[in-house]
């Protein structure tokens, strides 16, 4: 492109055409500053101001050049702003493709307060119509006039930075014009101004140019400018200077550990100098290494990495997957090359290692575990011989060990290694805050909250100030809200105060981060205060957007790994795995080669839990819960490969007892997975868990109902854990019933949902000879009063058991327990749970002649008695026919005036079970009249009713399906009508009718004896049933097998045909009929087994042998639709049942044998049981 002598030729002859001596005087100035400002200035004059604009652009043709190297070059490196006195626009369009930097573009004084910095700034003017084009001699001496915001903008760039003027000549006006400005304005505080450029000055001009503070840097004087060719000197002189500064470009901390990025395009004239301050790259590898040299490689780079490291509290978690990345590449050989180094090597090599794990977040159970504690046990006997450097490796290296010991629940090495430790930390102040943290960790992880709170209350800060907010977060698992606050608001200060102000200070903006992380849910979590901390949280949005744009995305990272641990887990790889491809028949197979470890498979959940401790973030604050999922989520993806690991991180989580997590996290797979040994330490955490809380709430502490839901918890787990731990049922027993004594407790919205559960799981789990004490407790225990409405109301003990526990040996006390519940059916407030442990008693055979008169008398006391029949209890009315009495009760009566009235039947009527119950009473007496009168208002009832409803009603108070009580109505009936050929027809003209809620199947055993029903219709509903997922359906078939098997006169055809069916059902496991079979078929074997035909063997014997495989108790698997535990249940009870009858094959009851010893749940030995 022309340049300013180009110009000023053209100026020359167009004011003086030849032949002129002037002219060739005033072209001899060329190169004179004052030679080009006064000849612009005639020109203007001569020929007027639009035709020397004009002349500029026609001798500087800006759109016919495009940006060159250099320009491109020259917007790559990081300046505060580009100044420039040119009127082109290739700087600016250089610019605008400039991928690592983003200009704004300065034209016009105008445009000052829009732009923003990095800005390329166009004092003079710029093509094509952003005039003045500043040229002229008047245009100099008026531009601090014209443009006075130009020349403030260039006056506080000129005292904020350093100007490089690059391009100018020393002769050139504006470099004279610019410099002199400068020194004008600025005098002797002038900051110095460099001039670069192939100047050739000579020693004169230069000690002119540094007696003006201007320092010149002469490209002419380089050893290499001679060599280049003349043409290319200048355009190679400025390429290497540009080079130059592109080869020291300081590393940017927030890349590590990737070093310093290449350059583009690379290279030419200069040689990079490393930056010291860059990580190094990963060594190559190769064949001819040794695995010991490979590892001393890699110590060379982990060294250097972990001495530039920015300080980050928490890396942002991509770095720390890129560090998982690099050493799990290279983790096979890592391995056999620390074994083979000496001592003192590996010593430094692994704690080389353990700190890159330690910023990956990742365990060191997933590596070298067992490399460190085998070195620390040959090194321990010298440590006081290492010297200073080798022996903070070996402390290093004994608080990794103490963390995995930790983490993996091994308390004998977290002993061993804490004891150690303490009384060597003394002088190293961060490892002994570490201690201080791993300790407090592991109480809480034991749950000893008394060890815990006295452990904080002694930790009294001294390092690191992030301590602090890592303390604040184990205050605020305590439910001591307001001191967590409080310290989380000095730690933020003490931040703060540490950052170094003018400095890219990673570390302590790190820290910002996670403290404000933790401020924003302390406001949050201020409900009443909500509303006014709204503005005070949106401040600290906005400072975590400056601190993620600076390299610290701790907020965002936080939310990020929430988001990913909120999907399902990743299935885990299979040595094998085959998956379909598009063409028919043809699979794609996939071998996967070496150890699979599943851990690894799931290593972000493994990462979430270290991110949440390492980040000082509590798991709840006030109401709002912040860590809380993050940690939940993260148990449900380590469930299946570290179960152990993620009771302990579900533990911590504690949701609500009553929530779908819950079940889903804490299920019976996930229970049997849990070793006896481990699930002994767990219920023994839990009941100090429960004993800390109980202690809280009695206190009167601030948070009475974090204490609540922490006890509520405790009692689900431990009412689970006890599964495992049948030896620990008693105690467990005894702490449900001290808490159920307490009225602060039992009510339902309490705790007494969970002492319920905890009752009947007790008993679920406990060996058969602990019943009988553990009965006693029950009875003795204080009977329940003031029995209230489902939500508050308070439910007694008793009611709670298990149908098959019994009392084995009687024991005298028993004796008082009836004398005392037999009185206190005649209380009011007592009455309903006493006459329910009365009951229990009299089917227990415990009532003598004299107890059962006095109960008799005690339960139909006038006081207690309406519309004939005792009232306050909760028995359907049917119960009085069997229960004791007087003499004078007529229960009989009562009930035909309360059941037999000529009122229309009602969804009522139907729904409550107490109509189908009583005509299931065989004491219950009716005429034949009175059976024909109630088929008809059933008759009426189901002509008349309304269609089935769409969707359930959510509010009934009734859980029971009308359907299913309509079905056991007529049942009832069709018993009762056997000897009754009036009633039968009625029957039949009952069966004709097909409206909702009539369901004729559970009677199908009775009908096709009274001829209302054919074989093959029965046959048709049986096989509807059974491949039915409707529940009605499978309730109804429930009901229809049941009265099969009470059913004494059957039809042999039909006979034959349900046993073929429910021996099919087992045979191919259909999902929603196989506890129902499996249940049925149990009952049968135990009580009739010839009626079971043979043939059926060998199909029971391959379902029974598909179901042990398809529900191991520890991993049942995936595509299950029924319960595994159930069918497992009843599995056990058939497959005994058949074993005394010497039924099936004797290898699978062999098997069946073996799985039912060893299974780790009393379930299938509870099933066992049941069949004798």
């Amino acid at each position: 492109m022309p340049g300013w002598n180009d110009i000023y030729r053209t100026m020359v002859n167009q004011l003086y055409p030849a032949p002129s001596r002037h002219r060739e005087w005033l072209l001899g100035l060329s190169g004179a500053t004052s030679a080009y400002l006064r000849v612009a200035e005639e020109f203007e004059a001569q020929f007027g101001r639009n035709t020397l604009d004009k002349l500029i652009m026609a001798n500087v043709p800006d759109r016919q050049f495009a940006p060159g190297k250099l320009h491109k070059m020259l917007v790559q490196l990081p300046w505060a702003d580009i100044m420039t006195t040119n009127w082109d626009t290739l700087l600016e369009r250089a610019a605008e493709s400039a991928e690592e930097r983003v200009y704004d573009i300065l034209r016009t004084v105008e445009e000052i307060p829009e732009a923003r910095a990095p800005r390329v700034i166009k004092l003079h003017g710029s093509l094509p119509s952003h005039r003045p084009f500043v040229f002229t001699e008047e245009d100099f001496r008026t531009y601090p006039a014209r443009f006075a915001a130009f020349v403030n903008l260039a006056q506080q760039l000129a005292m904020e930075s350093t100007l490089v003027l690059l391009g100018f000549s020393g002769d050139d006006p504006n470099f004279l014009f610019w410099s002199g400005w400068v020194r004008d304005r600025l005098g002797p505080k002038a900051p110095l101004i460099y001039l670069v450029g192939a100047l050739d000055l000579s020693a004169a001009k230069r000690k002119m140019l540094e007696s003006r503070r201007i320092q010149p840097i002469d490209l002419a004087k380089l050893q290499m400018f001679e060599n280049w060719p003349e043409s290319r000197r200048q355009e190679n002189a400025h390429q290497w200077f540009l080079e130059s500064l592109r080869a020291v470009e300081p590393y940017r901390a927030q890349r590590w550990p990737r070093p310093a990025a290449g350059f583009i395009p690379p290279l030419v004239h200069v040689t990079p100098v490393p930056d010291t301050r860059s990580p190094m790259p990963e060594p190559q590898s190769g064949n001819n290494i040794t695995p010991a040299q490979g590892v001393r490689e890699l110590v060379l780079q982990w060294r250097q990495n972990r001495a530039v490291y920015p300080g980050w509290v928490v890396p942002p978690f991509d770095t720390s997957q890129l560090l998982w990345r690099r050493l799990f590449m290279r983790i096979g050989d890592i391995i056999p090359g620390l074994r083979a180094l000496g001592e003192d090597e590996r010593l430094d090599a692994l704690f080389e290692l353990n700190w890159q794990q330690e910023v990956a977040l990742v365990p060191l159970v997933l590596t070298v575990d067992d490399v460190i504690t085998e070195l620390l046990d040959t090194l321990i006997g010298r440590y006081e011989q290492l010297p200073p450097e080798p022996a903070r490796q070996f402390r290093a290296l004994a608080l990794a060990i103490l963390r995995h010991a930790r983490e993996d629940n091994d308390a004998a090495l977290y002993k061993r290694w804490s004891d150690w430790l303490e009384p060597r930390l003394a002088e190293d102040t961060e490892g002994l805050e570490r201690l201080t943290y791993d300790n407090c960790l592991r109480l809480r992880a034991d749950f000893d909250i008394d060890g815990l709170e006295a452990a904080l209350n002694r930790w009294n800060v001294q390092g690191d100030s992030f301590w602090l907010l890592r303390k604040a977060a184990l205050l605020a698992d305590l439910g001591r809200d307001e001191e967590a606050s409080q310290l989380s608001v000095q730690a933020l200060n003490a931040i703060r105060e540490q950052t170094q102000r003018g400095e890219k200070d990673i570390a302590s903006w790190s820290r910002e981060s996670f403290a404000l992380l933790f401020r924003s849910s302390v406001l949050f979590g201020a409900l009443g205060d909500w509303r006014e901390n709204g503005p005070v949280r949106d401040r600290f949005d906005m400072r975590q957007e400056e601190l993620q744009a600076r390299g610290c995305p701790g907020r965002s990272d936080f939310f990020d790994l929430q988001e990913r641990l909120a999907q399902p887990a990743p299935p885990l790889k299979q040595e094998r795995e085959s998956t379909r491809r598009f063409d028919l028949g043809s699979i794609n197979r996939t071998f996967n080669f070496g150890p699979l470890d599943s851990r690894v498979e799931r290593l972000l959940a493994y990462q979430a839990l270290r991110f949440q401790e390492e980040g000082g973030l509590p798991l709840r604050i006030g109401h709002a819960a912040v860590a809380r999922q993050l940690v939940f989520d993260a148990a449900r993806w380590l469930m299946d490969v570290a179960p152990t690991r993620a009771i302990d991180a579900f533990l911590r989580a504690s949701p609500g007892s009553a929530s779908k997590e819950f079940d889903k996290l804490f299920s019976r797979a996930t229970i049997a997975r849990i070793n006896a040994g481990e699930a002994d330490r767990l219920i023994d955490r839990v009941f100090r868990l429960i004993a800390a809380a109980r202690e809280r709430i009695d206190a009167g502490n601030t948070e009475p109902r974090f204490w609540m839901e922490r006890l509520k918890s405790a009692l689900d787990i431990a009412s689970r854990v006890v599964l495992r731990t049948p030896h620990r049922a008693p105690k467990l027993l005894e702490i449900g019933l001290a808490l159920h004594a307490d009225p602060r407790f039992r009510r339902n919205i309490d705790l007494g949902d969970q002492l319920h559960q905890l009752v009947s799981r007790c008993f679920e789990a406990a060996e058969v000879p602990e019943h009988d004490a553990m009965l006693l407790a029950i009875f003795e225990h204080p009977i329940t009063k003031n029995v209230g409405d489902f939500a508050h109301g308070v439910r007694d003990p008793e009611a709670n058991l298990p149908s098959d526990v019994k009392i084995e040996k009687p024991d005298p006390r028993w004796r008082k327990v009836v004398s005392d519940t037999t009185a206190a059916v005649r209380q009011a407030n007592t009455r309903l749970a006493a006459v329910s442990r009365m009951v229990w008693l009299f089917n227990a055979k415990l009532l003598n002649k004299r107890d059962l008169q006095v109960f008799g008398a005690a339960l139909w006391d006038p006081n207690h008695v309406e519309g004939g029949l005792p009232s306050g209890t909760a028995f359907y009315a049917s119960a009085f026919l069997s229960l004791p009495k007087p003499v004078r009760a007529d229960a009989q009566r009562a009930l035909c005036a309360k059941f037999l009235a000529d009122a229309p039947l009602t969804d009522t009527d139907l729904d409550s079970g107490a109509l189908a119950n009583l005509l299931g009473e065989k004491q219950f007496l009716l005429d034949e009249a009175q059976l024909v009168a109630l088929i008809e208002r059933l008759h009426v009832y189901v002509a008349s009713h309304a269609a089935a409803p769409v969707r359930p009603n959510l509010f009934s108070g009734n859980g029971r399906n009308l359907a299913q009580e309509c079905a056991r109505l007529v049942m009832n009936l069709a018993m009762r009508a056997r000897s009754s050929p009036a009633a039968t027809d009625k029957l039949r003209s009952l069966a004709m009718l097909d409206r909702y809620p009539l369901r004729m199947e559970p009677a199908y055993p009775l009908l096709l004896h009274l001829g209302v029903v054919t074989v093959t219709a029965a046959t048709k509903g049986l096989r509807a049933l059974i491949v039915s997922r409707d529940e009605t359906d499978v309730l109804i078939l429930g009901s229809l097998l049941d009265q099969i098997y009470r059913s004494k006169a059957y039809v042999p055809d039909f006979e034959a045909v349900v046993w073929r069916e429910i021996a099919q059902v087992v045979a191919v496991r259909t999902p929603s009929s196989l506890t129902l079979a499996l249940r049925f078929l149990a009952s049968s074997m135990r009580k009739d087994p010839a009626r079971i035909p043979a043939e059926i063997d060998e199909a029971l014997s391959t379902g029974l042998r598909l179901i042990l495989n398809e529900t191991e108790m520890t991993n049942p698997v995936e595509h299950l639709h029924s319960d595994p535990f159930l069918a497992r249940y009843f599995s056990a009870a058939l497959v005994s049942a058949m074993d005394r009858n010497n039924r099936g094959d004797p290898a699978i009851r062999a098997a069946w044998a073996e799985a039912i010893e060893s299974d780790p749940l009393p379930d299938t030995r509870r099933g066992r049981r049941s069949a004798s």
